[in-house]
């Protein structure tokens, strides 16, 4: 690995790209390119593309085989870029690439950055990878103190709960736990108030009954939700007021552990976090960096900063190219998407008039001037929404139809399974599906990622015990990875593990798993009983 500044003619180019970044207006963190071999690539992926990564036997088994695959050739080792987003960012280059390619590479980077720096979920951490070398330094320290037995035990647990973490879910730890430190959003305003008033009068209980008289009934009411709310917060100082999809991070707060187990515990949420503001934004944030890629590129190419456009060409339509919907290439999808909600604004066809226009010709012709430069509209959705409402807004059929979501190789049809009425036309090759159905299928991959929805809902069950709720969604679980999970969360907490997933309950406790039948209880229910401070669930 070595700093780009050690090239002469990259380190050139990448002042050109930042100038026309900045010439553009763009917002950045401080961005450090590198460069890097093969190996050393493969090997930055196995680290969640950090630097540095505590030694561990998995990681070491893995990079073993990439490496022999990649030189027996069964595996390529061709990377164009990898980028940890942050302030600053750390960007990764290829060595193989041509400078032309790592010009666009710069470019492509500087729209990921600016994505990350801007997107409402704002995966931007200042000194985040240097905050992770911080963590490798204390979990190598906690491997020495735990000894090698049980710091690989308890590596191994935390590691299978990765995929356990959720902290932009609906039901993250913010939104589903109160402290005393952190109250939950849905308290009584009343309480609230009361308490604020009270900082600003005498503290003499005899003197304010005097100046604020107030009925029987009132203080009995007050005080009740005064002793409720106390009673409520178990020893560990936190109330569970809804359901909690995040549960490592519910784990990393509130499981008994030690210094050593923390730091463990640190290092695998804060490393792998990052990857659950990818799923949600993959699209938006692929496209916006293609889009800011072109056209630095195109400047680039305009000052003969680099040479070879039509290998960029080349390499931009392959990286673009089309795939149906179950599919789908987030490169292809978001580029398209951005430069259409870029015309809809110039044209003036994000307005009421617009769509209430019922003249089909125009409407094809609308084009009015716009109000407002279409690049503040765009910046404005990326600064407010993620995917899921990117795609229900300006996803529309003909769009879908334009960029071949719903287009299919006949055969792959049959292999699929797909059923005549699902069809709306077809040729020799392909068919196409109905264009409303493949969004409501692409919108709705963002309830659930293909990944089991589960919840905590109870850490309290049966004297300490945490209770886990699958939220069936027509997936079930797989029966042999249940016990595995079980015991490794059981390990963590210290205490007893249930799971309720449709009418079996499964609990893991003391070395014994037991599997019971249970009346299967709905998700609906779980909440209201939740917001009523009620038992989630009644054996």
């Amino acid at each position: 690995m070595r700093a780009i500044r050690f090239d002469p003619e990259l380190y050139k180019l990448e002042q050109r790209v930042m100038y026309h970044a900045k010439e553009m207006g763009r917002t950045l963190p401080e961005m450090r390119f590198f460069i890097l071999n093969q190996m050393e690539f493969a090997s930055l992926l196995e680290k969640h593309v950090f630097p540095t990564s505590p030694p561990n036997i998995w990681e070491g088994k893995r990079m073993v085989h990439k490496k022999y695959r990649i030189e027996t050739g069964q595996e390529s080792a061709l990377y164009y870029e990898v980028v940890q987003t942050g302030n600053p960012s750390y960007a990764y280059l290829n060595n193989t690439n041509s400078p032309m390619m790592q010009a666009s590479v710069m470019a492509h980077v500087v729209g990921h950055c600016e994505f990350s720096e801007l997107n409402v979920l704002k995966d931007s951490n200042p000194d985040r990878t240097e905050f992770v070398l911080y963590l490798v330094r204390k979990v190598n320290r906690a491997r020495q103190q735990m000894g090698e037995k049980n710091y690989l035990q308890y590596w191994n647990a935390s590691e299978s709960a990765i995929p356990l973490i959720a902290p932009h879910s609906q039901f993250n730890v913010d939104k589903a736990i109160e402290t005393e430190s952190r109250p939950h959003h849905s308290m009584s305003s009343e309480v609230e108030g009361e308490n604020k008033k009270s900082l600003l009068l005498p503290q003499f209980h005899t003197m304010d009954s005097i100046l604020k008289p107030e009925n029987k009934e009132q203080a009995w009411e007050k005080e009740l939700r005064k002793k409720n709310h106390q009673e409520a917060l178990s020893r560990r100082g936190y109330r569970l007021r809804a359901p909690c999809q995040d549960i490592l991070g519910f784990l990393r707060h509130f499981a008994p552990t030690s210094s050593s187990e923390r730091a463990i515990m640190d290092y695998m949420y804060f490393a792998n976090s990052n990857s659950d503001f990818v799923i949600r934004t993959q699209i938006m944030n692929e496209g916006w960096a293609m889009y800011w890629e072109k056209k630095i590129m195109m400047e680039l190419f305009k000052e003969r900063a680099v040479k070879g456009i039509i290998d960029y060409a080349r390499v931009f339509s392959g990286v673009c190219s089309p795939r149906p919907y179950f599919n789908r290439n987030p490169y292809h999808l978001g580029f398209h998407m951005w430069t259409h909600i870029e015309e809809l604004y110039r044209d003036g066809k994000v307005s009421i008039s617009y769509l209430e226009e019922k003249d089909r010709q125009k409407r094809d012709t609308w084009k009015k001037e716009a109000t407002r430069d279409p690049l503040l509209s765009m910046e404005h959705l990326l600064k407010t929404v993620t995917d899921y409402e990117f795609l229900r807004r300006f996803l529309t059929p003909d769009l879908i139809f334009k960029l071949h979501l719903n287009r299919i190789l006949k055969r792959q049809a049959k292999q699929l399974q797909i059923q005549p009425d699902a069809i709306v036309k077809e040729d020799e090759h392909w068919i196409w599906l109905n264009p409303e159905a493949v969004k409501q299928e692409m919108l709705g991959f963002f309830t659930h990622f293909f990944r089991p929805r589960i919840y905590l809902i109870d850490a309290d069950f049966q004297d300490g015990g945490l209770l886990l709720y699958h939220r069936y969604d027509q997936r079930e679980l797989r029966k042999d990875w249940i016990l595995p999970t079980l015991k490794n969360l059981n390990f963590i907490w210290k205490g007893p593990v249930s799971l309720i997933s449709g009418n079996s309950m499964y609990t893991y406790s003391s070395s014994h798993f037991q599997d019971v039948s249970i009346l299967e209880v709905p998700f609906e229910r779980i909440l209201e009983r939740m917001q009523k401070l009620e038992k989630p669930y009644r054996p």
